[in-house]
């Protein structure tokens, strides 16, 4: 991390809004995330579970709750480290969202998992696996999203969006990391700026991940809309890399 990257981090954390559209704006405004049900997020795993193994999985539904607690509380219930617990990526806590955690349990039976149920916590499956869930091993994760209140209900508004969304899904959109991977208020920015600057910080490791993922996410941000500005964010110019 170089002193023109940690400037970016730690300047203009106050203008998220403002990082360019790739498409004019509509003028249309709507309420988002009314209630819990208006957004719903589900993962999906790109292999099958064999049924077997050292590795309880376990397909969770949570309810305004972050991924961190719950895996937290798979820990305690099940009397292990929080290393042992694996998940493939942080969810957001204000929503209805389903992913897959993962608990080592070697050479032992599954607790009394209904404990953990709870207006924030419910079980969908149970199985086992031969490997821990690493961060990342997801296929992907399928949204459905409602917008409430919509301005004006003309035919020619609903023509406006449904052109819209065909473009969409002909061309796509620059996928910004949203506002919830840089903590309440960007927070995370700040303390990430604070990690490169002061040599003699000590943080837990989850922290110092947690920082440095929303240091390069914002840095990403920042390039991602120079592209936007100059029409290249869905074309491959020389440097990029894929996976």
């Amino acid at each position: 991390m170089n002193t023109t990257d940690n400037q970016i981090i730690s300047s203009h954390t106050d203008r998220f809004e403002h990082f360019a559209h790739a498409y004019k704006p509509l003028g249309i405004s709507a309420d988002f995330k009314t209630t819990v049900e208006d957004f719903l997020v589900d993962e999906r795993l790109p292999f099958d579970l064999s049924g077997e193994g050292e590795h309880t999985w376990l397909h969770i539904q949570k309810r305004n709750s972050n991924t961190d607690w719950v895996a937290k509380l798979l820990a305690k219930t099940a009397g292990v480290r929080s290393r042992c617990v694996g998940y493939a990526g942080l969810k957001d806590r204000h929503g209805l969202t389903s992913q897959w955690f993962s608990v080592h349990l070697p050479g032992q039976e599954d607790p009394d998992w209904s404990v953990i149920e709870s207006d924030a916590v419910h079980i969908l499956d149970i199985k086992r696996h031969s490997r821990k869930l690493r961060r990342g091993a997801l296929k992907e994760n399928r949204f459905r999203i409602v917008l409430r209140a919509m301005s004006g209900e003309s035919q020619a508004l609903k023509e406006l969006v449904d052109e819209r969304c065909m473009c969409i899904a002909e061309y796509g959109v620059p996928n910004y990391y949203g506002e919830q991977r840089f903590g309440h208020q960007l927070g995370n920015l700040a303390s990430a700026a604070e990690m490169f600057t002061n040599k003699t910080l000590r943080l837990p490791r989850h922290k110092k991940s947690i920082y440095l993922s929303a240091a390069r996410s914002w840095i990403f941000n920042n390039i991602l809309s120079q592209r936007v500005e100059q029409g290249l964010w869905n074309q491959r110019i020389a440097g990029d890399v894929f996976m």
